[in-house]
């Protein structure tokens, strides 16, 4: 795979999520200019709360490959993106650019097999589609909702659950998202 521009962020994202952030910086313009273009591919890392002012040391090993589903200009200049996950990638090496852009040298990791829903885990669908229906922050098209399939039900737990990313991280690197359900469902029993 060739060089990905990166962009550390305390919004999370994986693959079939979708996210929208706002982008001021230039080294964030390029990397917008550079995606919309197909010069460069980018991805967005995970970052905990409070530590954007050090994002070298603590970005992650595994990011998710992005695309721009759409773009806006505020009355204000600054830029709207709206973007959807596509894969979870392995960063084996990272660079800083002229401009302060980190980029990096990545594989493609494998990613989670569909699996039905079934009654031992259905409630995790059902309190994520609460979730959804109160929060109107997802920008998930309808036709994109996969209720039905719970390797995409986890995913979309581990964007919005507010636990550290190193245990985000643990959960993602598994083969399956197995330790995800055993996860959410303790979660869910004692909160």
């Amino acid at each position: 795979m060739e060089k990905i521009a990166l962009m550390p962020h305390t919004n999370h994202l994986l693959p079939g999520g979708r996210l929208e952030i706002t982008i001021i910086e230039s080294r964030f313009i390029r990397m917008m200019k550079d995606a919309l273009s197909e010069k460069r591919q980018f991805a967005l890392c995970m970052l905990n709360e409070g530590t954007e002012s050090d994002p070298v040391k603590n970005l992650p090993a595994i990011v998710t490959l992005s695309k721009i589903i759409d773009f806006n200009q505020t009355d204000g200049g600054l830029i709207n993106l709206s973007i959807e996950g596509i894969h979870n990638v392995k960063l084996s090496a990272v660079y800083h650019e002229y401009d302060g852009l980190f980029s990096g040298d990545a594989v493609i990791l494998p990613s989670w097999s569909p699996l039905p829903i079934d009654s031992a885990n259905e409630c995790l669908a059902e309190k994520l589609k609460r979730h959804f229906a109160y929060n109107q922050k997802s920008k998930i098209s309808d036709d994109k909702l996969k209720y039905d399939d719970i390797s995409w039900v986890c995913l979309r737990w581990i964007e919005i659950v507010p636990i550290e990313v190193y245990y985000k991280q643990l959960l993602i690197a598994q083969d399956s998202p197995k330790l995800t359900i055993r996860f959410l469902l303790k979660l869910f029993q004692h909160g």
